[in-house]
């Protein structure tokens, strides 16, 4: 640390070291931080294209006059199809290289979800409502995929010790990215009218070719190579541990198993599951509750369902940089209980639009928060080189809570019907029993990674079992 100007006097002969100073008070290479906007448009596009189909399903539903029960089954069978081929995925992008190299397989599953979006605006591929269905389902199977190997790119690019700034910032991208996705789609429909809904499919995936372009140029071996030298300059931890500039290394036999039995990754995986279950329960819930509960119009009802995604994103960035210093695992015991506590408020929406807006508020800073912290925590855990194994078993797990609607419909269901409030609180306290049950498994079953409470927490597995290094 020597080579720094600690003190933070300037030195007019040396602008170099004044450079590394103001990175190292940081703690974030400029590597990092340009690596980031591009991994963030490439992750927001990636997510945009999966919840277009969300925006549009009113059109859908006047077009093919689907009932309440056929639209539900059509959305939880395009959600839970973001698993479809995350799972062989992982050891496939792992093979392909680590580091800027993760572009080249990357750019596959991209061109995949980019193809079958396009082709779902193509009047002539989508004359039934299960040829829409087959094609979303493909376009979310290549975008499972290419979300565990954009968030594993996110972790390479930085150092170790900003793994949760890292994941943070990115999945901002999930629900801010997304929430530029509903602008254009919404001015689209406006000036082509909701019939030519197709024209969201042809439209919105050409921002793909200039991020995609610009992400291409950016991430070469060169680049990364600088990367790694000012990592070394701030004093941290490289991501990689081969030699410098080696992206090539190859996960050893049996890293998939291994990585299925860590209980770190696998506790992790099911949290993400059931953290799901409530994200989409949450997003089909309100919308509902405020039409035929609160007794909004419809539009009102789907405006005033997405308040909490303000806040989401809000709560992502800060609790990935708090996790990197208090710890992946009391972070998300704090932001599962507090997504309990916010889950549980929300039966008190129809008391009036400022409760409505306030509990959202409240509510959004644990939604969206719990996934970063969760990839966060699986990529600490992963093994040598099977890092995208890791990630992409998560996105595998994750989506298949994408059947909480049809949970959530019986139970509204039981309990009188669309327009009876006791049904929906059923439904909450069913997402309020598996956010609690989240953290309790989190809480025994798994062991800190980083921060202030690594080696001191409690847990039934050893260190060693859920690949836990003190260094």
């Amino acid at each position: 640390m020597s080579e720094h100007n600690v003190s933070g006097q300037q030195d007019p002969e040396r602008p170099d070291v004044h450079r590394r100073t103001r990175l190292a008070r940081a703690g974030v290479p400029l590597s990092s931080l340009l690596a980031l906007i591009s991994l963030w448009l490439v992750y927001a596009m990636n997510a945009s294209l999966r919840q277009i189909f969300y925006y549009v399903i009113p059109p859908i539903v006047t077009e093919f006059k689907l009932t309440p029960a056929a639209i539900g089954l059509i959305a939880a069978i395009v959600t839970v199809s973001v698993s479809l081929f995350a799972l062989p995925a992982g050891p496939w992008f792992d093979r392909g290289g680590h580091g800027w190299a993760r572009k080249n397989r990357n750019l596959v599953v991209a061109a995949g979800y980019f193809l079958f979006s396009i082709l779902t605006g193509i009047p002539a591929f989508t004359k039934s409502i299960w040829m829409i269905v087959t094609l979303q389902g493909i376009k979310n199977g290549f975008g499972g995929a290419g979300e565990g190997v954009e968030i594993t790119s996110a972790v390479e690019w930085f150092p170790t010790e900003r793994t949760g700034f890292a994941l943070g910032w990115q999945h901002t991208a999930y629900p801010w990215g997304t929430l530029l996705a509903a602008i254009a789609t919404g001015a689209i429909l406006a000036d082509f009218g909701s019939a030519n809904w197709r024209y969201v499919f042809l439209i919105i995936p050409l921002a793909m070719i200039p991020i995609w372009f610009g992400y291409w140029l950016f991430a070469t071996r060169k680049r990364y190579q600088k990367f790694e030298g000012e990592v070394k300059d701030l004093g941290l931890t490289r991501p990689l541990s081969g030699e410098a500039g080696d992206v090539s290394a190859k996960a050893p036999p049996g890293t998939f198993w291994r990585t299925v039995k860590n209980p770190n990754i696998l506790i992790a995986a099911i949290a993400s599951c059931l953290g799901i279950m409530i994200y989409v329960g949450i997003s089909f819930w309100l919308p509902t509750y405020l039409a035929f509960v609160a007794h909004y119009n419809f539009a009102a009802a789907a405006a005033f369902s997405a308040v909490f995604t303000i806040t989401g994103g809000v709560g992502q960035f800060a609790w990935g940089m708090i996790s990197d210093f208090l710890g992946r695992k009391i972070s998300l015991l704090v932001t599962f209980v507090w997504l309990a506590v916010g889950v549980y408020l929300l039966q008190f929406s129809a008391l009036g639009l400022g409760w409505l807006i306030a509990l959202q508020l409240f509510a959004g800073l644990a939604t969206n928060a719990i996934f970063p912290l969760l990839y966060a925590y699986a990529s600490d855990s992963a093994y040598e080189a099977g890092l995208g194994t890791a990630n992409s078993f998560m996105a595998f797990a994750l989506y298949i809570g994408g059947v909480s609607p049809l949970i959530l419909g019986l139970l509204i269901g039981l309990g009188g019907g669309f327009h009876s409030a006791r049904g929906y609180v059923f439904g909450l306290y069913f997402l309020v029993a598996i956010a609690l049950l989240s953290a309790v498994l989190l809480a025994f079953l798994t062991r800190e990674t980083v921060g202030r409470f690594k080696g001191r927490d409690i847990g039934i597995f050893s260190l060693a079992r859920c690949n836990v290094k003190m260094r």
